[in-house]
């Protein structure tokens, strides 16, 4: 008995630690930095007053996991359909900005791969705005947020496929395909 006692003692206390270390994991490692030159040089004539947020760790570091699993855990917690939509579009911008420095890193397809899961975020946005307007809150603010976000992705979108080479262009051109269904679906 005394020694079952213990050994939930230190369960709790590994538990403990674990959250702890997550936390000031996010702490030193989401802080945002000035725009490379490679992000400046990428944009096109037509600015879109849209700035994406710096995307911390990315998918090719060994700490991303626990990027990855922070995030997941994080989004668990928000019931809010406002806030999870929020949420979601943060991490939408996160990953394509992320995609955008893979490219730059010269890794295309894990970049696509990013992407890729960006716009599922975004899709996940959209529908949680969707279930907010079902219940009546104001979702003016985050549908303004969302249209400025989604030129965004097109932009930038519009200006990989110039950049990348001919092998993964298609793929990249069915997620510029996808923001343009999400325009659509933002519009009704």
């Amino acid at each position: 008995m005394l020694l079952q006692k213990n050994n939930m003692r230190r369960a709790w206390v590994l538990i403990i630690v674990s959250l702890v270390f997550l936390l000031s994991f996010n702490l030193l490692f989401t802080k945002v930095y000035a725009a490379t030159d490679d992000t400046i040089a990428s944009a096109s004539s037509q600015q879109v007053n849209y700035e994406l947020p710096y995307p911390g760790l990315l998918p090719d570091s060994p700490l991303y996991i626990l990027r990855a699993i922070r995030d997941r855990i994080v989004g668990f917690f928000i019931s809010d359909p406002l806030k999870k939509s929020e949420f979601n579009l943060l991490q939408a911008d996160k990953r394509l900005n992320a995609g955008i420095y893979l490219v730059n890193k010269g890794k295309v397809s894990l970049a696509l791969s990013t992407i890729s899961k960006a716009e599922n975020y975004f899709d996940e946005a959209l529908g949680k705005m969707e279930e907010a307007k079902k219940q009546k809150e104001n979702a003016g603010e985050i549908k303004g947020r969302m249209k400025n976000a989604l030129k965004k992705h097109e932009q930038e979108l519009g200006i990989l496929i110039k950049r990348i080479n001919t092998d993964y262009q298609g793929g990249f051109e069915i997620q510029l395909k996808r923001v343009l269904s999400f325009e659509k679906r933002l519009s009704r």
